[in-house]
């Protein structure tokens, strides 16, 4: 009898082990496979590159995962990005100084995104369908805006964030980790971030305990739409000018990276150090992809599989813990 137990118990725990860290395990398997098929991968110049790219999509990650783990969904964040970064733009053609420019970008940006949680409350409406409305009205500000053109001559601020270096280390990267372990302080540590999960988890049940869902939602929205403007001014200051293109695709990109990393689409749970090992996975994707010079129309089908089976992995794990529960 207690064999059969110990048996049954680690074929759990491997299988546990495995849905917990899938993401630390294919920054592994990914970085050996980079390393074995390409030359220039370890060259100072990639992986500087490639430690650029992953900063400003772990940013938002951050955000993401506060979202992803209250059961909502934003879609209109990409544009929403553009956004900011054409407003940052047009602001650096004035003599405001670069804080203010930072602060008027944060306001915006956590106004707008918060606007998108008010809507839903207000009209008991998915977060699908109405960010999805938002990212068309984003589209077609920042077109306005900025006429379809880009915007260079940015502020010098905003170049350091995208460029700059704090001894040997780019700031931008500096950055991610600061709101990386500030995320993980607020997600794991404080009311607020278990506030999130309950309602991720079970909003009714939140509510009956005292939780102000309907807030706590419009805080979470706030907080993505702070990632949004930090790392949109990250983005034009890396390619030293605010693009009307720039940023309208991460979304998808980020969700998956957040979801490898372990928050799942449902809600209730999630990780903000998972969600830096999801956006290692996706860098490391691209990266490999461009290395290997394969087709940017096969990027993007390589992409839509990944954040399918990311969705996969998502609903099994799900389904693995719940009968694991059941067996107890």
């Amino acid at each position: 009898m207690q064999q059969k137990t110990k048996k049954k118990w680690t074929g759990d725990a491997v299988l546990i082990f495995f849905l917990k860290n899938r993401a630390f395990l294919l920054v592994i398997l990914f970085f050996i496979l980079l390393m074995l098929s390409t030359d220039t991968f370890l060259t100072g110049s990639n992986l500087m590159s490639l430690a650029r790219q992953i900063a400003a999509n772990g940013i938002i990650g951050v955000g993401y995962t506060f979202l992803l783990a209250s059961d909502s969904v934003d879609l209109s964040a990409g544009y929403m990005m553009c956004m900011i970064g054409i407003i940052s733009g047009l602001l650096s053609q004035t003599s405001l100084p670069f804080v203010a420019i930072l602060l008027i970008c944060i306001v915006i940006a956590m106004f707008c995104s918060s606007m998108n949680a008010v809507i839903e409350n207000r009209f008991n409406l998915p977060p699908f369908l109405v960010t999805l409305a938002m990212q068309q009205v984003f589209r077609g500000v920042l077109m306005l805006l900025s006429n379809g053109s880009p915007i260079s001559n940015l502020n010098e601020g905003i170049i350091f964030m995208g460029q700059g270096y704090i001894g040997p280390i780019p700031f931008s990267v500096l950055l991610m980790v600061v709101f990386i372990v500030a995320g993980h302080i607020l997600f794991s540590r404080t009311q607020f971030g278990r506030n999130v999960i309950a309602v991720g988890g079970n909003p009714d049940a939140a509510r009956v305990s005292g939780i102000h869902v309907e807030r706590t939602r419009v805080y979470v929205s706030a907080l993505l739409g702070f990632t949004i403007a930090i790392m949109a001014l990250v983005s034009c200051g890396r390619v030293a000018s605010a693009q009307t293109t720039l940023g309208g695709d991460t979304v998808m990109d980020i969700i998956a990276a957040v979801v490898i990393g372990g928050t799942p689409m449902g809600g209730g749970s999630g990780t903000v150090g998972g969600t830096l090992f999801g956006c290692l996975v996706i860098g490391l994707i691209s990266n490999g992809l461009n290395l290997l010079k394969v087709s940017s129309y096969w990027q993007m089908v390589s992409k839509g599989v990944i954040i399918l089976v990311a969705v996969v992995l998502d609903v099994y794990s799900e389904r693995i813990y719940e009968r694991m529960r059941n067996k107890e």
